[in-house]
């Protein structure tokens, strides 16, 4: 491995071409390679408990908590053997009752941090917390009452799946649920949260969690449409411990968060609130109110990353106890006048340099107050996150939803480097679902990028790479909201203009890049050889145009941000361009801003067309 404090230098002997192209160069696991090492932390929770325990929290009264199925209309009898009696859903019904327990949900008024939101919450402790008539009948009546009291709606969840003994009533509750979710996000423009609390399974898993606007879990969660005992039938095959586990769908992104208890669920929703309200009359962003960020102490600052202890953390910005703070190795200084040597060494710093700005050091740094929608992981000296994360994120008081590619950072020796994200198809989705619930909420949209394109794997090309990345383009350019987008490394392929809308306003930091094919891939084409030489993809890149200063001479973005070596006065000119091109654009009516953006976009040529 080349040394990270020579890294870009221009000399064939410092030259790393394992630094360059798509993809983790060989030896750094994926987001979601293994499972096991993020499980060493895991809880093992008792649901009914840790219900009771938000409750409290949350300052909850429940509404109706005595409705009850009235008599059994289907008839299932569970046949007793030898001395065993038969028993019916009456029976069984009668002998919850007698513990003092009716239905498996409740729902009400709460508080998070003093503001009032409806609660509703399915219990473990009634039939396994079935989903039945009743359940959702009070979950259609919780809806109804979150959408008279224009409240957030928040949803628990412990359910062992769909009641068999309502057969298919209680499966048509199903229907119900999402559709009260439908109703509530036409009429009221708040979050729905869905909070996982122990196990999840089956119709709960398939209906109103993944409808919800975002998907929490506590640690000791587990979710999945079928449980192992179904899938250990259906495939013949043991179901590998903690498969289902929150954490391992987080890896997979079925979760959003997850958090280690109900406190820290209860600090996320008072955030997530928060920085998601919008202002109240007359507290709007103006030129006038637009306030300076402040964040250099010392002269040539440095970002400092730190690393462990080994498994999942956050989505909190302070620093784990026990974690190793680490620096990026030291800014190297240019010994070439060459153009195309410079060039070279700005592709490589793009690729390996820690100390640039991403999209989490910007939410920290850009903004005055901001919740992260994702979750760090450690792993010996490797920092990783999902390739692409979300946050809401306040300048006073106008929220806005961020969203775009995240670098991961590996540690060598006393230094860091940064590695490049590479999204896959359910990278792309889970920035759909962050785009849904800021339009719904009506918040203006920063997407960061700095990737060299999509994951280039047959696995996501079978899960339909393809179409996400169309998809991701529509998304953006159709927002309804305001959209600026910042390319803070490299925009690379139809993966980086997916999380780069050619929207509203295009921003690019002084030393970003931007490529149809990254230079290794596109030398490879070219040279039609799968390991192109240094002089080959040299002689790409300096006939390219691939810099910041020739998008914008060639009219396809519209603002060069420049760098600072220190990262902290970099983000304060970022959260200025971000700040002045939003208030120029909160002042266009939304017809104007439509026909702003479709002839913005009709005008993306930049070469000159002769009509012969």
């Amino acid at each position: 491995m080349a040394d990270p404090t020579t890294l870009g230098q221009s000399s064939d002997d410092d030259f790393d071409l394992r630094f360059f192209g798509e993809g983790f160069p060989a030896g750094l696991p994926t987001f979601a390679e293994d499972v096991e090492p993020h499980l060493r932390n895991r809880r093992h929770v008792n649901s009914p408990t840790q219900l009771l325990e938000l409750q409290t929290l949350m300052e909850f009264k429940a509404s109706h908590g005595r409705w009850r199925i009235a008599r059994d209309l289907v008839g299932m009898v569970r046949r007793g053997h030898g001395t065993e009696l038969d028993e019916s859903y009456q029976d069984k019904l009668h002998r919850e009752t007698k513990r003092g327990k009716s239905e498996s949900s409740t729902y009400g008024t709460a508080t998070v941090r003093g503001r009032p939101v409806v609660l509703y919450a399915m219990n473990w402790d009634f039939f396994a917390g079935s989903l039945g008539v009743v359940s959702g009948e009070k979950f259609q009546a919780a809806a109804d009452l979150a959408i008279a009291k224009r409240l957030p709606f928040i949803t628990v969840y412990a359910s062992s799946g769909v009641r068999q003994h309502e057969n298919f009533a209680g499966l048509t509750q199903m229907t119900r649920m999402v559709e009260a979710i439908r109703f509530y996000k036409e009429k009221v423009n708040l979050p729905q949260v869905a909070v996982l609390l122990g196990n999840v399974w089956g119709g709960v898993s398939a209906s109103a969690v993944p409808n919800a606007d975002l998907i929490l879990a506590t640690s000791g969660t587990n979710f999945g449409f079928a449980g192992p005992n179904v899938i250990e039938a259906f495939e013949g095959a043991s179901v590998p411990v903690d498969s289902q586990s929150a954490e391992a769908n987080l890896l997979d992104r079925n979760i959003d968060v997850v958090l280690s208890d109900v406190d820290e669920v209860v600090w996320y929703l008072g955030e997530l609130l928060a920085a998601t309200a919008r202002p109240a009359k007359g507290q709007e962003l103006t030129a006038e109110t637009l306030p300076m960020i402040r964040n250099v102490s010392v002269e040539g600052q440095r970002r400092v990353f730190t690393f462990g202890p080994d498994g999942i953390h956050g989505p909190r910005f302070s620093e784990v106890a026990g974690s190793r703070s680490v620096e990026p190795p030291p800014s190297r200084v240019e010994r070439t006048t060459d153009l195309a040597d410079a060039l070279m060494n700005q592709y490589q710093d793009l690729m390996s340099d820690a100390n640039r700005l991403d999209l989490e050091f910007i939410i920290r740094y850009g903004f005055t107050n901001a919740i992260a929608v994702y979750n760090s992981i450690h792993e010996d000296d490797v920092r990783r996150y999902p390739a692409i994360v979300g946050a809401f994120a306040k300048v006073k008081e106008q929220p806005f939803v961020v969203v775009g590619t995240q670098p991961s950072y590996q540690r060598l020796g006393e230094h860091v480097i940064k590695r490049p994200a590479n999204p896959g198809p359910e990278d792309f989705a889970f920035m759909e679902r962050i785009l849904d619930m800021g339009e719904r909420l009506g918040l203006p949209a920063l997407f960061v990028t700095d990737t060299l394109g999509a994951k280039p794997t047959l696995e996501s090309e079978r899960r339909g790479q393809s179409r996400a990345i169309a998809q991701s383009i529509l998304s953006g350019i159709s927002y309804r909201y305001p959209v600026l987008s910042l390319v803070t490394g490299a925009l690379g392929s139809g993966g980086g203009l997916a999380t780069t809308p050619m929207a509203d306003h295009v921003m690019m930091l002084e030393k970003a890049m931007a490529y149809v094919a990254e230079p290794r891939s596109a030398a490879s084409i070219l040279y039609r050889t799968a390991n192109p030489s240094r002089e080959q993809i040299r002689t790409t890149l300096a006939t390219m145009r691939s810099t910041a200063k020739d998008q914008l001479e060639l009219g396809l973005i519209d603002e060069v941000i420049p760098e600072d070596v220190n990262p902290f006065t970099t983000v304060e000119s970022v959260s200025r361009s971000i700040m002045r091109a939003y208030i120029e654009l909160a002042g266009l009516s939304d017809r104007r801003l439509a026909a702003r953006r479709r002839e913005r976009i009709r005008s993306l040529r930049a070469f000159e067309i002769i009509q012969e």
